[in-house]
């Protein structure tokens, strides 16, 4: 060091406080080239902390700083967390092509919409690592002044120099990409993304050409910014303060930290706060830029050395003195760096030397003041000193900037390795699937996107359910349909098997935009609709039909109907139109009195409303149907037995209600295992799944889906308030991909719960789970909250959002809501000799190709050759009603039904009739369909926008960064969310809504 460097540093104006800005010259995807240096850039991906275990988050510790101490000892490196935010543009670019069915483009609008509503942040973490100096420092200096002189310029770089530095930035990419970082080179537009935003604190995107020189460079840094005693003031291109910037160094540290705790002063950025005009609290957003070198154990060793002998000559000196007293503090120092000597020799300790920093911005003076008041105070609560740089504000904010160097390095710390990536800079909350729908955000951390494909698993070779679990009233149910409507835009078979009869609002929503829909109620309108002889092939239908009518006999008939039923059941399976219906009349009219005895029993049961469901009189009416789309399966007046009672001590009505239920069962698990479907999408959805699982019928159908799903491309969705019975189902258990966790209060459930969830069932956790769905006032539910498990056993809070307060009304559940529904149009069933189930290529055509997966960005999904289908014109509709979609061209099948359109006897097709409602017994209308929003040449019609002149275009996500006043107010935004969207007593009106 020259003499005249160490007189600057001795008065604190050091020389790298004296050098001009970096001058940019090239930058590539990884890499940075600046006048003096290179840089290779990363970014690192988000680890999922918040609900980790202690012994987890150390053990992701150690692995962090033993990757640190090999990868990247001794070299300089620069780490900045800023934020982005998620845009409603960005959502629809990253679905393109997976929902193909309905107005689904309305669909994803209303979600892109929303999230452009919510204007929620988006948290980087990048990594930049100085690879090597172009130039020394003063040559540098004096090529840039003689070339300003001149009038030309040294920004150049040969193409040879990027070959070796893209080749060094690779092998850096392999390393760092293994550890627990997963970090990933950062591409050229996040690069020059993050110099812009310093030189605007706003939008200038270059443009991804793969190499950016020239005058895209010059524009990256062609912004004013006037740096004052404590902070910079930073002009827009019309020459107006764009945003008020404070930087703010973190000057002293207490001696010891814990993790997790007050020790991860970089993950708590997320979590401060400032208290506006109204005395509300309101996130402010902090950015962080820390300068770090890990030592390696020569630097480490030769540093404590050093700072061992100045303590030493200052105790000698200090006795030399005339007081003869050496400060405590100078025996202290010396004995510590003793210490750390040996741990370094003997422990293998690692030291780092770093240099925070804090950026806090602001539309106003005012405001900047309260947000830096707002740090200061968040990390004086943990022992941290923060304080503005006074009159370091220009240089500590070049320090800043991606491509420049440390400038002040007398607000710097070392430390031991632990007590800085103990800051858990990469941790958070990350969870869901890499791509596919939204169903909610982050509530941890670091807000962000949730991705949910409840299909996503048969493609990716995983397994296939799905599972809500939680109290009633909590916005499961809600949930689980939102999951089923993605799957059925994306084009998935998806039956709703509704026990409860409140899941019709799911139908209403289909509707609306146009998916094929039905709500089913299984009444004595479609007797024989849940019939094994008509459901089922004539083998399968042979061994599973006795069984059915068997179930519906007293017990004292049935030692002596088992032979009579099975020789009847074989006669009536020979007949041209085979029902369990003709079975009863063989039987009642056989010569035999026992005989006919079993039959007169059967014939009594099922002349009854449900009972005709099972084995009456075949209507000529099918409600089951397997056209793509959504369909809900209610069964009114269900009455099943308990677990406990043996079937001896059922009822008639627990009979026909078991019966009725294996009927319907049948069919699903018919139809999801037929071979021309497997490469089809099918998603099952049972709510309240715990009436199911008390019943052996429903624990072998849970049980057998689960297990062979992946195979036949069929998905399980199921929502129970019971964990506790699903954990008496290990096949089931084993066979769970993602989990939804709702409040539960009982110990045996909450133990269940978070046995399932993985996390141990220890105090922290089971007040955790107790108290997911209370607002933060304690007074009030927060529907829709949940802590969520995914695929990758990845486990965080989680807020189920509903895309619009329209949607929101249709899927109420609550007993007040009601849908305006229409009747379902049953198709009459024209009598053929052909087997519904057998492969039809006919029917392949008339059927809608398969939904495309959203895991085609995590694994090859698998695809079909199944052609577009064939719309027919349909006639023009009166005004006054919204035109009937076309039906597919096909013949009618005993098993389909499409609730669209109707055929004539002759086989015309024909417009459904104008809506009516069903009356039941008590003079009320049933709602028992949807129909379609009507389609023209399979076009679907685009949703109005608020103006009248269709949808603005979202910005993109680097192009809107967060700007200093736009934060997302996660707290203030739940509770009045939760109002819009699940109170009924006073729903808001809708913002958007969807016509034909």
């Amino acid at each position: 060091m020259k003499i005249a460097d160490k007189l600057l540093n001795l008065v604190g104006v050091g020389r790298e406080r004296g050098l001009p800005p970096p001058r940019l010259v090239a930058i590539a995807d990884g890499l940075l080239v600046t006048e003096r240096s290179a840089e290779a850039w990363f970014l690192i991906s988000v680890a999922n902390t918040d609900l980790a275990t202690e012994g987890e988050q150390d053990a992701a510790l150690d692995a962090a700083v033993s990757a640190a101490a090999t990868i990247l000892g001794d070299r300089l490196s620069h780490l900045k967390v800023v934020w982005g935010r998620s845009t409603g543009q960005d959502y629809l670019d990253s679905i393109a092509g997976h929902y193909r069915l309905g107005d689904h483009e309305a669909w994803a609008q209303t979600r892109a919409d929303r999230i452009d509503e919510m204007r929620m942040p988006e948290r980087y973490v990048a990594l930049g690592v100085h690879l090597s100096d172009r130039d020394p420092r003063a040559t540098a200096q004096v090529r840039g002044s003689i070339s300003d002189a001149l009038g030309t310029t040294s920004w150049r770089v040969s193409a040879r120099e990027l070959a070796h530095l893209d080749e060094r930035v690779r092998k850096l990419a392999r390393q760092l990409g293994s550890t627990v970082w997963r970090a990933h080179t950062a591409p050229a537009e996040v690069i020059s993304w993050l110099i812009s935003r310093e030189m605007h604190r706003g939008a200038v995107a270059a443009p991804r050409a793969g190499l950016i020189t020239g005058a895209s460079l010059a524009r990256l840094t062609a912004g004013r910014v006037v740096p004052y005693t404590d902070h910079l003031r930073i002009y827009d291109a019309r020459g107006q303060i764009a945003a008020y910037t404070t930087v703010l160094a973190m000057t002293d540290f207490p001696e010891e930290l814990e993790t997790p705790g007050a020790g991860e002063w970089l993950r708590t950025l997320s979590e401060i706060k400032a208290i506006d005009d109204d005395g509300d609290e309101i996130d402010v957003t902090v950015e962080a830029s820390v300068r770090f070198r890990v030592l390696t154990k020569k630097t480490a060793r030769h540093l404590v050395d050093e700072t061992r002998k100045s303590a030493k000559e200052q105790r000698r000196s200090a006795a030399k003195g005339t007081a003869e007293e050496t400060a405590d503090e100078i025996v202290e120092t010396e004995r510590i760096m003793r210490e750390v000597k040996r741990d370094i020799n003997r422990s293998g300790l690692t030291l780092v030397e770093d240099h925070p920093r804090l950026l806090v911005s602001a539309d106003t003076r005012e405001d900047l003041e309260a947000y830096v008041d707002a740090v200061i105070a968040h990390y004086a609560d943990r022992g941290i000193t923060v304080a503005a740089g006074a009159d370091e504000q220009r240089d500590l904010w070049l320090e800043s900037l991606p491509g420049d160097q440390l400038r002040v390095p007398d607000l710097g710390h070392v430390r031991e390795s632990t007590a800085f990536f103990g800051s858990w800079f990469w941790g958070g909350a990350s969870i869901g699937d890499a791509t596919g729908p939204a169903i909610g955000y982050l509530t941890g951390s670091t807000p962000g996107l949730v991705r949910f494909d409840a299909a996503a698993g048969s493609a990716l070779g995983d397994a296939t359910t799905t599972l809500f679990l939680g109290r009633s009233g909590r916005g499961k149910t809600t949930a689980a349909m939102l999951g089923g409507l993605d799957s059925a835009f994306a084009g998935a078979w998806v039956p709703l098997l509704d026990l409860k009869g409140d899941a019709a609002g799911v139908s209403a929503v289909a509707a609306e935009y146009g998916v094929p829909t039905a709500v089913i109620e299984i009444t004595a309108q479609f007797s024989g609709a849940a019939d094994l002889l008509r459901v089922l092939p004539a083998d399968d239908a042979l061994l599973q039909a006795p069984s059915q009518l068997m179930l519906l006999l007293p017990p004292h008939l049935r030692g002596a109907a088992e032979a009579p039923v099975m020789a009847a059941t074989r006669a009536e399976i020979q007949s041209p139109d085979p029902s369990s219906w003709g079975v009863i009349q063989r039987l009642c009219a056989s010569e035999s009195e026992t005989t006919r005895t079993v039959g007169f029993a059967l014939r009594d049961l099922v002349e009854t409303g449900l009972g005709s469901v099972v084995a009456g009189p075949p209507s000529g009416l099918s409600s089951l149907t397997t056209n793509p789309g959504l369909w809900v399966v209610q069964m009114p007046g269900l009455t099943l037995p308990s677990p406990e009672s043996a079937p001896e001590s059922w009822s008639p009505i627990e009979r026909v209600g078991m019966a009725c239920l294996r009927g319907c069962l049948a069919w699903m698990v018919r139809t999801t295992g037929r071979r021309e479907f497997r490469g089809r999408s099918k998603v099952v959805i049972v709510p309240e799944v715990h009436l199911l699982t008390k019943t052996p019928d429903g624990a072998s159908f849970l049980d057998y889906i689960a297990r062979v799903g992946r195979a036949l491309g069929a998905s399980l969705v199921l929502d129970t308030q019971d964990p506790a019975s699903i954990l008496k189902l290990p096949g089931l258990v084993e066979q769970i991909t993602t989990l939804f966790a709702f409040s539960l209060r009982s110990r045996e459930q909450v133990d269940s719960l978070l046995e399932l969830l993985g996390r141990p069932q220890t105090a922290p956790y089971q007040t955790l789970v107790r108290g997911i769905n209370t607002a933060a006032n304690g007074k009030s539910i927060r529907h829709g909250h949940c802590i969520m498990r995914d695929r990758w056993d990845e486990v965080a809070t989680v807020q189920i959002d509903i895309p619009s307060q329209r949607v929101a009304d249709l899927l109420r559940t609550t007993p007040e809501s009601e849908h305006a529904l229409e009747p379902t149009q049953p198709i009459p069933i024209v009598p053929e000799d052909i087997d519904p189930f057998a492969d039809d290529e006919e029917e392949d055509d008339a059927l809608l190709p398969e939904p495309a997966s959203t895991a085609h960005a995590q694994a090859e999904a698998h695809t079909t050759a199944d052609p577009e289908p064939v719309v027919q014109d349909t006639p023009a509709p009166a005004a006054a009603e919204p035109p009937a979609p076309a039906a597919p061209t096909t013949t009618p099948a005993p098993a389909t039904a499409t609730p669209a359109a109707a055929t004539s006897p002759n086989g015309a097709t024909q417009p459904p009739t104008a809506p009516t409602a069903t009356p039941t017994p008590n003079g009320t209308p049933v709602p028992t369909a949807h129909p379609p929003v009507a389609q023209q040449a399979g076009t679907a019609p685009a949703p109005p926008s608020p103006n009248g002149n269709g949808h603005t275009p979202h910005p993109t996500r680097h192009e809107s960064p967060i700007g200093p006043d736009e934060v997302y107010d996660q707290e203030a935004d739940d509770p009045g969310y939760n109002k819009a969207m699940y109170t009924p007593d006073d729903p808001q009106p809708a913002k958007k809504e969807h016509v034909g």
